[in-house]
């Protein structure tokens, strides 16, 4: 990968869309600690836009992803506020429990979907308040597999690394100076306490990364990447709508 060139073709692109197709203002970024919103900092960082940044941390968000977020920030020369989601994550579990199924499948994974819908609504009620558009950071390797919340993290107005693998990611960030400690940790979307991507996926991004180059991978990661890849095509595709009446003969 041309790094330096990328770079700027892509801080020329979300400028592009922020002024021709969108209009706006300025960006909108919710920061968690993790390398994919780390690259998306610094790349806003050179648009020379306004930037409304968000960190949004949970009740099980790790102390140090927050810490590691100020650090982006301060690396990349954004400022931005914490903003803890517990108090509505709390209220909505407690006005829903009347609702909600008595065991439900993949509990963990209802309220991680939940923290990250919760964080979408702040990001795109902050963004239509500055006249900006949210930022996804979601890259090519959580596309393929639907490794994203179904409008939670996967909602957003541009995509800026969905051409990109998870490797070119962390050279993309190496070269734009994210923080050493972003860089050196696992991927985690920090939906709950030891989370991490590849543990809950079952592949690593080695193996994703060279399916996506084309490349024989095992047996057993490639009907890992072949389950998730299937399981989430509802992800990637807008609602189905029927005929309206005049169409029906």
């Amino acid at each position: 990968m041309k790094t330096a060139a990328y770079a700027d073709y892509l801080i020329q692109w979300l400028e592009t869309q922020r002024t021709e197709l969108y209009g706006m203002d300025g960006y909108t970024l919710g920061v968690s600690g993790g390398i994919d919103s780390a690259v998306c900092a610094h790349l806003l960082a050179r648009t020379g836009a306004p930037v409304q940044a968000l960190i949004l941390p949970a009740e099980v968000t790790d102390p140090t992803d927050v810490a590691d977020a100020q650090a982006t920030l301060e690396s990349a020369g954004i400022s931005g506020q914490i903003i803890s989601i517990a108090p509505w994550y709390d209220l909505i579990m407690q006005q829903l429990s009347p609702a909600l199924h008595a065991e439900p499948e993949r509990v963990n994974v209802l309220r991680g979907n939940l923290m990250a819908r919760l964080r979408m609504i702040a990001l795109f009620t902050t963004a239509q308040s500055h006249r900006s558009i949210v930022l996804g950071t979601d890259n090519a390797a959580e596309i393929l597999t639907g490794y994203f919340t179904k409008f939670g993290d996967g909602a957003a107005d541009v995509l800026p690394l969905a051409g990109l693998r998870k490797e070119q990611v962390f050279e993309l960030g190496r070269y734009l100076g994210v923080p050493q400690t972003v860089l050196a940790k696992k991927p985690s979307a920090g939906l709950w306490a030891g989370q991490t991507d590849e543990g809950e996926m079952g592949v690593t991004y080695a193996e994703i990364d060279a399916y996506l180059r084309g490349e024989t991978v095992s047996p057993q990661a490639l009907e890992r990447i072949r389950f998730w890849h299937n399981r989430s095509h509802h992800k990637r595709m807008l609602p189905p709508k029927p005929k309206s009446p005049d169409e029906i003969e």
